[in-house]
């Protein structure tokens, strides 16, 4: 039976036990996702909507640990609650299986929704105004990393420092079967290491910051999404990586050709510099690691899509760009010093 299918009579059974037995649910829909199955429905009661909310639960067969924790999300989002960073709230969440099979987190549904895919057929769509748009996640950004992560998220899993992180990626980008590619991953890996800040803010990492996860309503920023893959680490890395994603040098031809309608990765630093309480100083480093990380993900599910493990032609086209980031990763280390 299709998931979807499966769920949506789960889904009607759990909200006649949360919100009494007149509830049902409607609009039940897919929201894709990456660590976990991330589902949309209404909870109507009678004619009127209860609530409108999301729901995610890891995948079935999955070691749920780190992203695939659906329930470590819950302090994270009640810390971001607390600061009053635009995000989903934690409305329902339980480790009791009897529901979906496995343990379960609801969000409250933001309004709006994310501008069309960066790299999409309708990048930049009916987008005007990019850099007032821009500027209002970039402050949550500025926010998020002034949390004290290591005090209100004691719990979480040990943090990963600047040298741990360069080095987690070995292992990844070596299974790659192209020799170009591990060889430029190695000497990005070799530099990364020789110009590492002593000493980098430790802090929140949202780890997938750019646009495809910023919802907003209108004018309005209503939220940030997709928060499976944070981490208690460099925060700087977040800056890294929004500059990275909109860095045409850092992308092949394919990649390139819906990149000419947004503001270039200087006006996210240099927001980000205006906004900050503390100066982030030369972003090269982290702009380099972030092309490196992304770089070396690619390497590895690019080799999956091409031996037949996993079947995503996407993976093509992203794989065109893993050179161009590496290539890009060592000329920022170059102007790094």
């Amino acid at each position: 039976m299709d998931r979807l299918a499966q769920l949506t009579p789960q889904l009607a059974a759990w909200s006649r036990s949360a919100y009494g037995r007149g509830a049902d649910v409607a609009g039940v829909r897919s929201l894709g996702g990456h660590s976990a199955i991330t589902v949309g429905f209404d909870v109507i009661d009678g004619a009127r909507v209860a609530d409108r909310l999301v729901l995610k639960i890891a995948p079935p067969g999955v070691n749920r640990q780190n992203n695939f924790d659906v329930l470590r999300q819950v302090p994270l989002l009640q810390a971001l609650e607390r600061h009053r960073i635009p995000a989903p709230k934690a409305v329902h969440w339980s480790d009791d299986e009897r529901h979906f099979g496995a343990p379960f987190l609801m969000m409250s549904r933001l309004e709006g929704a994310a501008l069309p895919d960066l790299f999409g057929p309708d990048a930049g769509k009916g987008v005007t105004g990019a850099d007032r748009l821009f500027e209002q996640p970039v402050r949550a950004l500025v926010a998020l990393h002034a949390i004290d992560a290591r005090a209100e998220l004691a719990g979480w899993n040990v943090v990963r420092l600047v040298a741990a992180e360069i080095d987690h990626w070995v292992q990844v980008f070596r299974k790659s079967s192209i020799p170009e590619w591990i060889d430029l991953a190695e000497r990005v890996r070799d530099l990364l290491h020789r110009h590492a800040p002593a000493d980098p803010p430790i802090g929140l990492v949202h780890g997938d910051f750019y646009s495809n996860n910023w919802v907003f309503d209108g004018p309005h920023l209503s939220g940030v999404v997709d928060w499976e893959g944070s981490s208690i680490g460099p925060s700087l890395l977040d800056l890294g990586w929004v500059a990275m994603m909109y860095d045409t040098e850092s992308w092949g031809p394919m990649r390139r050709r819906s990149m000419d309608w947004h503001p270039g990765p200087d006006f996210f630093i240099d927001c980000y510099r205006r906004l900050a309480p503390r100066d982030p100083g030369d972003v090269s480093f982290w702009r380099a690691l972030a092309g490196y990380r992304l770089a070396s993900i690619t390497t590895y599910y690019f080799e999956r899509h091409r031996t037949g493990k996993l079947d995503n032609p996407a993976w093509e086209v992203l794989g065109e760009s893993v050179p161009y980031m590496y290539r890009r990763a060592l000329r920022l280390l170059d102007r790094a010093g």
